[in-house]
């Protein structure tokens, strides 16, 4: 879904943000890995007080209610969400709708469950950095790490017929989502990693002894040792592709107005 026409930059930032927040919940796997997360720690949410960071349509703040949570703190930016779920939640009296960034709420008692979902598809590179700005210290989170996994193939093994090996060739130094079907491609080796309370904003990653002229990039988010959910798996976070320029890469992301910055290079 995507807007056509010239509307004033703050209009199209609100409304382009719930087109695709909207899109979100077509990724049926990744709301039924949530959602399995979330009952996989009923005993700790019942009772609880709960937030739910950036909460979209509130999908999430009604299944914290369900499980028993004695208040949950939706927070939504965008206007546009935050009047879809507070219509949604007017129902529950447990439920608190705030209109704010995350980063800036302050809730007036302690907070025992976070619950988000700021991961793009190369893990830094949407809002995840706005968690290291939190003025409340939840006692959980949901869920609490996640890394960028790397993996290498050979472009004729999964070129097609319009995204040929003369196609990839022109793509050196470009990271591009959804370039091809993936499947389901392991993901070999660790590029980046996330935990709550610890960023890696910049790696360098070696690839001398690994085969293959294609670099993809592929997130998996966890909590604790469980793997939750996978590029390739849930559609929300698609694998990322460039051709292999050399033995060594850098990544860096950089926080910026709207998301993260991502800057690529081959060394």
């Amino acid at each position: 879904m995507d807007i056509l026409n010239v509307l004033p930059e703050a209009t199209f930032a609100a409304l382009d943000d719930l087109l695709t927040f909207i899109s979100i919940y077509d990724d049926r796997a990744r709301t039924r890995a949530y959602l399995r997360l979330l009952r996989a720690h009923r005993r700790t949410i019942a009772g609880a007080v709960c937030v739910d960071a950036g909460c979209g349509m509130g999908y999430f703040s009604e299944e914290l209610v369900r499980l028993g949570a004695r208040r949950v703190y939706a927070v939504e930016a965008n206007p546009h969400l935050y009047a879809l779920a507070s219509e949604r939640l007017a129902a529950y009296p447990e439920v608190v709708c705030v209109h704010q960034e995350i980063q800036q709420f302050e809730p007036e008692e302690p907070v025992d469950v976070l619950v988000h979902e700021f991961f793009g598809p190369l893990l830094y590179d949407e809002d995840l950095h706005v968690l290291e700005a939190l003025r409340f210290r939840p006692r959980l989170v949901l869920p609490d790490r996640a890394v960028l996994m790397g993996g290498l193939a050979w472009t004729e093994q999964v070129a097609d017929e319009t995204v040929t090996p003369a196609v990839v060739r022109r793509l050196e130094g470009a990271l591009v989502s959804g370039l091809f079907d993936e499947g389901d491609l392991p993901l070999q080796f660790p590029v980046v990693r996330w935990a709550f309370g610890q960023a890696e904003r910049e790696v360098v990653c070696d690839l001398s002894g690994r085969e293959g002229d294609l670099l993809y990039l592929g997130l998996q988010i966890y909590h604790g040792d469980r793997l939750i959910c996978q590029a390739g798996r849930c559609p929300n976070w698609p694998y990322v592709w460039t051709p292999r320029m050399g033995d060594r890469f850098r990544l860096r992301f950089a926080p910026a107005e709207r998301g993260a910055e991502v800057h690529f290079a081959w060394l």
